[in-house]
């Protein structure tokens, strides 16, 4: 089973832009510069994860199992 993180991140450059990393099993798949803003985190996460990768990975996620930081 593979473990999917969704964490808030920089990108890596000088500038000091941030955004969001998708990591499978402790590799980067895809960053993306976005934040929730406003939105329910829930919906944040499946959205960058479906974007990532596939819709298929999230219709079982274990969310009573889940550690969801919004900060």
């Amino acid at each position: 089973m593979s473990r999917v993180l969704v964490l808030h991140t920089g990108y890596g450059c000088d500038t000091g832009c941030c955004g969001h990393a998708v990591e499978v099993d402790d590799k980067e798949v895809e960053f993306f510069f976005t934040h929730p803003y406003q939105r329910p985190i829930k919906d944040f996460v499946k959205e960058l994860v479906i974007k990532a990768c596939g819709e298929e990975h999230v219709k079982d996620i274990d969310w009573d199992n889940c550690i969801v930081l919004d900060d």
